[in-house]
């Protein structure tokens, strides 16, 4: 009786591999604080998670939902992707639901990728998830999903619905939403698609043309309706310049294999990603997010144009997978002083007691100093003004309220559109010998909250 040869699984193995990748890193990124040699889950690992887990802890409070960074105004930029996170954090806190959906969402986007290529669906969920080249500025797209695939991987998963499912209805749907998710990087997919329609002259891409554009407009108007000193072109006009270098060295292995593959669509992506990478740099990590899932498309669906493309793809994708590895841990490396979880048991009283005792749109006066000396307190309540890094870039006019601050700490005067003044550790570290005439509503030997009014 002969013994059938089983033909080695590399596909399975790949997507069983990175599964187990992506469990062990959200154990261990932005959960190790090396000053308290102690493991925490539920504190932010950078001002970004603690923006990320004030949306996801307010985003059903209102609609759109309120900036909690800048209390008051309307959140200008993508949210739809956060209900989701919202939903589990009721079980599991903020930053757990975002280490649960960075999981679950590899796992659907595997799946997708082996109903449509299950042939070769592997070397492209390693391209997505966990490759990159040598690069000291820019993430790559895996090092980006590995830490907050909850906010990008949906729009990835819906692209990729779009532009190689099976109904046109369904294929529409899924960019107008990937839309909704991200106008920005629609933004460039656009002129993909037209480039493509021209190419081929099919209807269905004039229909996801149609999709996506509406999506697109939408996703603007919400950015307009607050930003109304600077017109929606700001984007473009204020970011606009020839700097190609990084977008270039993320590029190179994808042109590698674009060599190896031959597969127009994809390169009318990449060469489209590059172009807006190269010149406009409002966001310069979303042109390289699209060169690496261009790459994908690539592998995925391409041609191979050589005998040996499968292999020297293969050499190519493991040599991504160590400057994936190696640039990874450099950048979540907590001994770097970046990402570690950031939290003050001085102030946990104080923050029971705004959580028990204030409503919910409650708006608060604090510091934000850096990223160490942040308003914590902004996980749980709006603040007038939080870390300036995340509401500067939307075109947000933050300089009233910044010298706002300093006089209200500095002489008492207190802004419109603030209920509560805190003043804890930070507070006093850069407003020494602080107090106000105000009425205090709360007190503890590291914390003061005043009542704005009198």
């Amino acid at each position: 009786m002969k013994n059938s040869d089983r033909r080695i699984d590399y596909n399975l193995i790949i997507f069983i591999a990175l599964i187990c990748i992506y469990i062990i890193a959200q154990f261990l990124i932005g959960t190790y604080n090396p000053a308290k040699n102690e493991f925490v889950c539920d504190a932010p690992a950078d001002t970004d998670f603690l923006y990320y887990g004030a949306i996801i802890n307010t985003v059903f409070d209102s609609f759109p939902p309120e900036n909690p960074a800048l209390a008051g105004t309307k959140l200008t930029q993508p949210f739809f992707q956060y209900y989701p996170a919202a939903i589990l954090a009721k079980i599991v806190g903020p930053y757990n639901a975002i280490r649960i959906l960075n999981l679950i969402y590899l796992i659907l986007f595997g799946f997708l990728l082996k109903r449509l290529f299950p042939e070769k669906y592997g070397l492209p969920l390693l391209v997505l998830f966990a490759g990159s080249t040598y690069s000291t500025y820019i993430n790559a797209l895996g090092t980006d999903l590995i830490s907050r695939g909850f906010t990008h991987a949906p729009f990835f998963i819906l692209l990729t619905l779009a532009l190689f499912g099976e109904s046109i209805r369904a294929r529409s749907i899924s960019i107008f939403i990937a839309a909704l998710l991200n106008g920005y990087m629609m933004l460039i997919i656009l002129p993909f698609l037209l480039v493509w329609f021209r190419y081929r002259r099919q209807k269905e891409h004039l229909y996801l043309l149609g999709a996506g554009a509406l999506g697109m407009i939408i996703a603007s108007l919400l950015v307009i309706s607050e930003v109304a000193e600077k017109p929606v072109y700001f984007i473009i006009a204020e970011s606009f310049k020839f700097a190609p270098f990084e977008i270039l060295k993320h590029a190179a292995p994808v042109i590698l294999l674009a060599m190896l593959y031959r597969h127009i669509q994809g390169y009318i992506l990449l060469g489209i990603a590059f172009l807006f990478g190269a010149f406009i740099h409002y966001n310069p990590f979303f042109p390289v997010f699209l060169v690496y899932f261009s790459g994908a498309m690539i592998l995925a669906d391409g041609r191979a144009t050589f005998e040996k493309s499968k292999l020297l793809s293969s050499v190519l994708l493991t040599i991504m997978f160590v400057c994936f590895a190696v640039l990874t841990y450099r950048k979540f490396d907590p001994d770097n002083n970046n990402y570690f979880p950031r939290y003050d048991d001085k102030i946990s009283k104080s923050v029971e007691w705004i959580k028990n005792s204030t409503n919910p749109d409650a708006k608060f006066a604090a510091v934000s100093a850096d990223r160490n000396d942040m308003a914590l307190i902004m996980q749980y309540r709006p603040v007038f003004l939080g870390p300036i890094e995340l509401v500067a870039h939307l075109g947000l006019n933050w300089q009233v309220r910044y010298e706002a601050i300093m006089r209200l700490y500095r002489s008492g005067q207190v802004p419109e559109g603030v209920d509560y003044i805190y003043y804890g550790p930070v507070e006093r570290k850069y407003f020494p010998g602080v107090k106000l005439t105000n009425q205090i509503a709360y007190h503890d030997d590291y914390v003061t909250i005043y009542r704005a009014k009198k």
